[in-house]
């Protein structure tokens, strides 16, 4: 009885997820980090086919390891769960054994990847925040000056003629000087916060208030916002307006990528299997089922003036990325075309 809980406590300890399975892919057992991962608990997946919660890739591997009777190694994977999330593993499937030497079933190990990824993309994203910081506000001071030069130049030139053609290029050499002072304007959320600025903030609260107003105009009546947030999660500290800004935007291109009629889902949820600065964090997950992204424009969105928009900056991803890094987070963003995209947020809990 005391080697069985043992066992029990070393099974239950593992890192990876373990999940047993018969021939018929029956679950036979499975420890405390598989139902973590898969959110589900043993005793419900016990006795029942394991591809209720088991992506196929995954058990590809267990029916390899059983025909070939041997161990199988796959490759980093990155399959979807039944809740819609896509995580990031490796599988290892090894054959499982009678007395008698004939296959019985096979045993699943699963490498969580998704945490090591998390943090490797969120220092580099904090690292190109930093750089991209410091170009950009250093073209925005260097290009201040000369712009307002250019500028007083064009209305000092259509003061001083009478020249049609000549007034109507000063218009337009003033009107453009106007659209660069306000993109250099815009990239001023770059600049570095003073240390007051950090408060204690509820980002339910914000979410909240930014969906009503959302539901409330033009393009809302036509989109259902859907709301689930963990109301365990304290206030996070950091800037009010700038966050709200970059929620606020993120809500808007989620509801502005459905072409007709459809859903935006805001949740939160603790996150626990990875910390930020040392400390808990918290995920912000903002969810349309509209057009998606073409993956060759996946890679680009964060990109200084890169857009799809006809009437689009190209800054309001950037600076999302920015600001988000600057408070120590990350953002991250999944799409398939025809079926929506997913914006995850990251933002580390003070004081956990």
């Amino acid at each position: 009885m005391a080697s069985k809980v043992k066992f029990k406590e070393i099974f239950d300890s593992l890192p990876d997820c373990i999940v047993i399975v018969d021939k018929k892919f029956t679950v036979l057992d499975m420890n405390d980090t598989a139902e973590s991962t898969f959110r589900i608990s043993r005793q419900k997946a016990k006795g029942n086919n394991s591809r209720t919660f088991v992506p196929e890739e995954v058990e590809k591997v267990a029916l390899m390891a059983m025909e070939e009777e041997r161990a199988v190694f796959s490759d980093e994977m990155n399959p979807i769960l039944k809740d819609g999330e896509r995580i990031s593993i490796q599988a290892v499937g090894s054959p499982l054994f009678t007395n008698r030497g004939k296959i019985k079933g096979a045993i699943l190990q699963i490498k969580d990847l998704t945490a090591t990824k998390f943090l490797n993309n969120k220092n580099m994203q904090e690292i190109s925040a930093s750089k991209f910081e410091n170009l950009v506000l250093g073209l925005a001071h260097e290009l201040k000056n000369p712009l307002s030069g250019i500028r007083g130049a064009a209305q000092l030139l259509a003061g001083e003629t009478t020249n049609i053609e000549t007034i109507k290029c000063a218009e337009i050499i003033t009107r453009e000087a106007d659209r660069l002072r306000t993109l250099l304007d815009t990239l001023k959320q770059l600049e570095p916060y003073a240390e007051e600025v950090f408060e204690s903030i509820d980002i339910h609260e914000i979410m909240m208030e930014i969906i009503y107003l959302e539901s409330m105009s033009v393009d809302g009546k036509r989109i259902q916002y859907k709301q689930n947030y963990d109301v365990t999660i304290p206030p996070i500290t950091g800037d009010r307006n700038s966050l709200k800004q970059v929620l606020l935007n993120l809500v808007k291109n989620a509801s502005e990528a459905i072409e007709q009629e459809g859903q935006v889902e805001v949740s939160t949820r603790w996150i626990t299997e990875h910390k930020l600065k040392g400390q808990k964090s918290m995920s912000i997950e903002i969810r349309d089922d509209g057009k998606g992204i073409p993956k060759e424009s996946l890679e680009k969105i964060f990109s200084p003036f890169y857009t799809t928009k006809k009437e689009g900056s190209g800054l309001g991803l950037f600076l999302a990325y920015q600001i988000i890094a600057k408070h120590g987070g990350a953002i991250f963003v999944d799409s398939e075309l025809g079926e929506g995209t997913t914006i995850k947020l990251y933002l580390p809990i003070s004081g956990t």
